[in-house]
């Protein structure tokens, strides 16, 4: 079945040098990366990172409640950018 899917440049980018670095296809990588997700869901143990988004998430809302402001994807994004530059 094919399947179509925009990836952002950043995405894009790592995906290709994840891909040269381990001589995989990108459907190869996609497909390891769809079982992973599938592998570990339901389960309480994530990945660090993911673990450190929902802390952050949960960070961000706090504050946002706090100061009467909405969070944003962009603030979120910009965050996250900054805890884990490429």
């Amino acid at each position: 079945m094919a399947v179509s899917a925009r990836l952002g440049p950043k995405t894009q980018l790592a995906l290709a040098r994840y891909c040269k670095a381990r001589g995989l296809t990108k459907t190869e990588a996609l497909e390891r990366g769809i079982a992973l997700l599938l592998r570990h869901e339901g389960r309480r143990a994530h990945h660090p990172a993911f673990t450190s988004f929902l802390r952050l998430r949960e960070q961000l809302s706090q504050a946002s409640t706090s100061n009467h402001k909405s969070g944003s994807n962009e603030t979120l994004k910009r965050h996250l950018d900054e805890k884990y530059p490429d």
